[in-house]
């Protein structure tokens, strides 16, 4: 069953935790994002965000998941080296590891502690689809990926 961008906002925007004495949303919201904003990161990266990735900061903005993922526009930066040359990092998690797209706009993981990477899904409506069918676990979905070497 595959969700559109606009099914995959709603169900992040209306999940929420039970917190130690109400109910606490899995989406905290930072700041909204504007088109004329996401042309700039554009031009500052040097490529183009990928269709589903747009949409989404443009419907929610950035902001965090589930305390787990962070969506700033600091993050955003062009990968001069390696197998993902040209791509693009987008997201931090808790643990400082980064998430970036390359030209097709598929989804990776790339190790903060280690020189590791890995494939997460083949675009940014597969990879928050997932991220909810897994209940929001992004550290047991990284636990479970296979990394390969990253050369830097």
């Amino acid at each position: 069953m595959s969700m559109g961008i606009d099914g995959l906002v709603k169900t992040v925007l209306s999940a929420s935790r039970k917190g130690l004495f109400r109910h606490k949303p899995v989406f905290n919201a930072h700041e909204a994002v504007s088109p004329d904003e996401l042309e700039r990161v554009e031009t500052n990266v040097g490529t183009p965000v990928p269709a589903p990735l747009r949409d989404w900061l443009l419907a929610v903005g950035y902001g965090d998941i589930d305390e787990e993922i962070s969506f700033r526009e600091e993050w955003f930066a062009s990968i001069e080296k390696g197998q993902l040359k040209g791509g693009v990092r987008f997201a931090q998690d808790v643990r400082g590891n980064f998430y970036a797209f390359d030209s097709s706009g598929r989804i990776y993981f790339l190790s903060r502690s280690e020189p590791v990477f890995a494939a997460m899904s083949k675009d940014f409506l597969e990879f928050v689809g997932e991220l909810i069918r897994r209940d929001y676990k992004l550290g047991e979905w990284i636990d479970a990926l296979e990394m390969q070497k990253y050369d830097w």
